[in-house]
């Protein structure tokens, strides 16, 4: 399967990481997909571990139930009741 490339300013990047790395045009696009698909996989990585941390922190917190619903509740923070 064969790739195009019409923008002249990835070509020339390409051919530069390519270039510096002594890669040919398919390990530098291969290279730099790879690259960044393990940098979002970090990414996702850190937004998990961090998600979970605060849920740790907020099921530390006892939950109470005044009895109201979601709109009595609004109702009197907004002076509404």
């Amino acid at each position: 399967m064969g790739i195009l490339v019409r923008d002249d300013e990835i070509d020339r990047d390409v051919r530069e990481l390519a270039a510096q790395d002594g890669l040919t045009l398919q390990g530098a696009i291969g290279l730099a997909v790879r690259l960044e698909l393990d940098r979002r996989a970090e990414r996702r990585k850190m937004i998990v571990e961090a998600t979970n941390a605060a849920r740790a922190r907020l099921a530390k917190f006892d939950l109470k139930d005044d009895g109201m619903t979601h709109k009595e509740f609004f109702d009197r923070e907004y002076g509404d009741a």
